[in-house]
């Protein structure tokens, strides 16, 4: 087994005790360090599986992991706990439920749940959606949560709030009314899983010494994504034993938006004692060429731990930066150049065209569609936020777990079965006032007198008809179960009766679903003598992640974003829009730390090209109905000029400190221009405004102008006008 790793990995897969830092360079087989070192502990060291957690950051890569290790133990894991942070802390909150103020049966609450329950919030405590932005409130609710403080812990935190400014005053009650919604439903939210795991653990001495013997090696996944929360379940766990592997690469840490830390990989060696660190520098993925820009690129970063990645694959092909016109020029010519090669014999899949925002697609999208090249987009939750099938989802939620009041009103009507919003508040309001949950409330609709006779009967039958399904739901296979529902509600004959395309696609999702429902069932039975119960296959579809969506063997060109271009790697990759402003992002551009993390982000790019990379930039880039000159990204001046081949135009507006020869612009006097240094302009949309510099002729030149309302601009004369 030793035998097919390098030295460094060999360290990492023989060194059993203690606590471990592997800094796993991009594409240096981090994934087979880690299989081959769970290997190593279960035959070498006799360690049972049960006694093994491997944390992953997607439920394909767990799977894939399991799948690997079992091809070279040539026998099953089943006892083996591999997952997510999300499905582990799920399987541990279920199983100890006695401890908690939940019943194993909790819902899981996924944006649009979060979101339907904070406008009821908001409409409840009279609260302007247009003052504080529902987003806003759960992006903060969801920051404290990770920071593992609720309503309860922020009354000691008035200092750092602002003294209860007017948004903290009203987040704290939306907050605090959240929370006790949450809890009524008996339902978490994605944050909740890890901070009751968390707090279940620092509160409950027992249950942690029980996980603590339990988990005796534990290795952690891509650990610079990780965020508080997850950094204090794992050290609850590990500290007592200190036999804790965790593998990562700071350079690729480019999640601080989700609340990662990259202090939790950076200070490793502070959190556990005798720390023993191996670098894996090897590349497996790229040439020479692509990792000498990429090193290069990271070295000037100061917040990291110093590596280099090699590579044994040859130099390669030289990668190329291109200068466009426009981002239409862009992404017209960039798909000229796939569709050529692609005629040499790459197949699309091979492609990657990889942006800074998801605003950028837009005119690949076009271009792909206008020249007929087969493309797709990877970073959406497609198939699982349709409509059709967050309803069927919302039926097996409120099957579940009858307290899971926002799953039942989303079905309560749908598909529609004539009851109305005023009958809805009517059941509402008996429940409050009989202190009763919502469920229970729809199945004595009889008793609700305010309610007309017609409108008592819909509700009552849609209840037994739930009550059924319940029955169903805990003896027959999930399986049977959606169908049963498909069928009893005849609910893909409705959608295939209309003549809507639309209507007629729903229904070939619901058949989809089916198709899901089946192929989990099927990969279920290997490692389970039943099939799976509802129970078992909530958690599963609750925690799927766009990543997972990924088909591999779709041949189409990939267009996606840098964020979500990390993990895979490609033949072929088209980095685009590298300018000051798209890379580093201008929202990202105040501190020191957030320009590393848009250079790190810049990074992850480079490293997914396995033998040619291509970068671009527009000099000219619309926004609304303006055109802007740009500025080449502050990342290109970094690297080293040997490390990549400008096209002509590149060449003549890239300089470098190292260039000898300086061309010689032409001359252009005053007199030739057509606009002059502290003229007045008007722009249609800004106003008026002064030019601060002009440069170039003519109504081509460009200005940069200072609006009255305080915005600088770089505009093309001919957007201007002169003469008012």
């Amino acid at each position: 087994m030793l035998n097919q790793l390098n030295e460094p990995q060999k360290q990492v897969v023989t060194t059993a005790e203690g606590p471990l830092l592997v800094l796993a360079g991009a594409g240096s087989g981090k994934t087979r360090s880690v299989i081959y070192r769970a290997a190593w502990l279960i035959i070498e060291k006799k360690v049972p599986p049960w006694n093994l957690l491997i944390v992953t950051f997607t439920n394909k890569a767990a799977g894939e992991l399991k799948e690997r290790l079992e091809n070279l133990l040539n026998f099953p894991v089943r006892s083996l706990w591999v997952g997510t942070f999300h499905s582990i802390c799920t399987r541990i909150l279920r199983f100890e439920s006695k401890h908690l103020q939940f019943g194993s049966n909790f819902s899981i609450y996924d944006d649009d749940d979060q979101k339907a329950l904070v406008k009821k919030i908001y409409k409840q405590l009279n609260i302007d959606s247009q003052k504080y932005p529902v987003a806003r409130v759960l992006n903060t609710i969801s920051r404290y949560k990770n920071k593992l403080m609720l309503p309860e812990d922020l009354e000691q935190q008035k200092e750092e709030l602002g003294g209860y400014g007017d948004y903290y005053s009203v987040f704290l009650n939306v907050y605090t009314a959240y929370q006790q919604r949450l809890m009524l439903n008996q339902a978490m939210d994605f944050d909740d899983i890890l901070l009751w795991t968390a707090k279940l653990l620092e509160s409950n001495a027992a249950i942690r010494e029980k996980y603590q013997n339990q988990f005796r090696y534990v290795m952690i996944d891509e650990y610079q994504d990780t965020n508080y929360a997850q950094f204090r379940i794992i050290h609850l766990i590990a500290s007592a034993h200190q036999n804790i592997c965790v593998v990562g690469d700071d350079d690729q840490a480019i999640y601080s938006w989700r609340g990662a830390t990259i202090r939790n990989i950076l200070e490793f060696e502070r959190d556990y004692q005798s720390v023993k660190t191996i670098r894996l520098e090897q590349n497996y993925r790229s040439t020479t060429s692509i990792l000498d820009l990429a090193n290069s690129l990271i070295r000037n970063n100061r917040r990291r731990h110093p590596k280099d990645l090699w590579s044994e694959l040859g130099v390669g092909e030289t990668p190329r930066l291109y200068v466009y016109e426009d981002e239409n020029d862009e992404a017209q010519k960039t798909i000229e150049k796939i569709i050529k090669l692609n005629k040499k014999g790459i197949p699309w899949q091979d492609f990657a065209v990889l942006y800074r925002t998801n605003a950028q697609s837009r005119v690949f999208e076009y271009a792909c569609v206008e020249k007929k090249v087969p493309y797709s987009i990877v970073g959406s939750l497609y198939f699982y936020q349709r409509k059709e099938i967050k309803d069927l989802l919302a039926y097996l939620k409120a099957i579940a777990n009858p307290r899971d009041n926002e799953s039942l009103l989303r079905i309560i009507n749908e598909p529609p079965r004539g009851i109305g919003q005023t009958s809805l508040y009517k059941v509402i309001s008996y429940a409050a006032e009989h202190n009763i949950i919502l469920s229970k409330a729809i199945g004595i609709a009889s008793r609700i007198q305010t309610l007309q006779t017609s409108a008592q009967k819909r509700i009552e039958d849609f209840s037994s008809m739930l009550e059924r399904w319940r029955a169903v739901s805990l003896k027959k296979p999930v399986l049977t179960l959606v169908k049963t529902i498909l069928e009893d509600l005849k609910w893909i004959e409705l959608y295939q009766n209309s003549h809507d395309p639309k209507e007629v696609s729903r229904a070939e999702n619901l058949a989809e679903f089916v198709s899901a429902v089946s192929e989990f069932t099927e990969k279920y039975l290997q490692d389970n003598e039943k099939p799976p119960l509802l129970e078992e296959y909530l958690p599963f579809v609750a925690l799927q992640t766009d990543l997972d969506q990924l088909s591999s063997d779709k041949n189409t060109v990939r267009l996606m974003t840098m964020h979500n271009a990390k993990g895979l790697e490609f033949e072929q990759v088209f980095i685009v829009g590298l300018e000051q402003e798209l890379l580093p992002h201008r929202m990202s551009m105040e501190t020191p730390d957030e320009i590393e993390e848009e250079r790190r982000l810049f990074y992850v790019a480079v490293t997914r090209a396995k033998r040619h990379l291509h970068m671009s930039y527009a000099k000219f880039r619309r926004m609304y109905d303006t055109y802007y000159f740009t500025q080449p990204s502050m990342f290109i001046h970094e690297l080293n000029p040997d490390c990549f081949v400008r096209d002509d135009a590149a060449a003549g507006l890239l300089t470098h400190p190292r260039s000898s020869t300086k061309k010689k612009k032409p001359v252009i006097t005053e007199s030739m221009k057509s606009y002059r240094i502290g003229q007045k302009v008007i722009h249609p949309e800004y106003g008026e405004g002064v030019i601060l510099s002009v440069d170039g002729e003519g109504i081509t030149a460009k200005l940069t102008i200072s609006f009255k309302n305080g915005k600088l601009a770089r505009i093309i004369g001919s957007f201007v006008n002169t003469d008012f």
